[in-house]
């Protein structure tokens, strides 16, 4: 294991391998085989989940293993089941990890006890609020036996942990206004209720979480991530005010003029250029 996670960690150790458009690095596993994972395997070899192989799942041992073998080699690892926290505390205790800013995605469900868990090894958290907030956040208390709401997709929490916590889509509406949105509202499609009201954040550290949470999370905080002289020239126009606009209208902003480098990519019909 340790002499084959070697060998990739010239292209997947730290920020990885490519440029400023795009970059691939790190590793994701799971503990076991999942029904996801026998779906994959059954559609295979339809690409429609690609960003995951249907053998991804490993023994417990074995994929204890290969992240110590990946801590080592400075290869920053990627969970998303929350089995995985207790699996990067244990490594943690073999190689320290709490610089490589590992990952933990999709979190739906935490206690207070595993936001300083996270806290305290460095991991960087991705959220999924399209569905653990709008779609399925209603469900969850009676699903995983909660007395309250205050730890479905805890955002107050990791915020006064200070954890840093990316917003991201995963799927439809693929707009990141929806998550921000989502984030301060906690709105849930089906009841038009809040869902875990006191885990709302305001909308500057919606804003946060969307851009220098995202540059952070993906180790490229040194040029993206804000509008600061030696950062590259990535803008957005947008339609409205994401400060100020009325809540319910927070999710329908869009860009009406975007730069990447410095140059136009798209420009929505009817606006004009500065």
């Amino acid at each position: 294991m340790d002499r084959l996670v070697e060998g990739w960690a010239h292209w997947l150790a730290g920020a990885g391998l490519g440029d400023d458009m795009l970059r691939v690095s790190g590793i994701i596993t799971e503990i076991g085989r999942t029904p996801d994972n026998a779906l994959r395997a059954a559609a295979a070899p339809y690409t429609g989940w690609s960003g995951f192989n249907y053998d991804m799942g490993l023994e417990r041992a074995r994929a204890k293993g290969l992240l110590i073998a990946c801590a080592r080699q400075g290869i920053r690892c990627i969970g998303i089941w929350p089995n995985m926290l207790d699996l990067f505390a244990e490594v943690n205790e073999v190689v320290a990890i709490r610089d490589l800013r590992w990952v933990l995605g999709h979190i739906a469900v935490l206690s207070r006890e595993q936001v300083s868990r996270i806290r305290d090894l460095g991991l960087v958290v991705t959220t999924h609020t399209n569905r653990y907030i709008y779609k399925e956040g209603h469900l969850l208390q009676a699903r995983h036996q909660l007395p309250d709401e205050d730890s479905i997709s805890p955002l107050r929490w990791l915020e006064e942990a200070g954890v840093t916590y990316s917003l991201a889509t995963d799927n439809v509406p693929v707009s990141l206004f929806y998550p921000m949105w989502q984030a301060v509202s906690r709105q849930s499609m089906h009841t038009q209720r809040a869902v875990g009201e006191s885990q709302s954040i305001s909308r500057e550290q919606a804003i946060r979480a969307a851009t220098n949470a995202g540059a952070y999370l993906t180790m490229s905080e040194r040029d993206k991530g804000a509008i600061e002289v030696g950062k590259l020239a990535d803008l957005a126009v947008l339609t409205g005010d994401p400060l100020t606009v009325e809540l319910a209208a927070l999710k329908d902003i869009a860009s009406a003029l975007t730069l990447v480098g410095g140059e136009v990519v798209h420009q929505q019909a009817g606006s004009v250029l500065p």
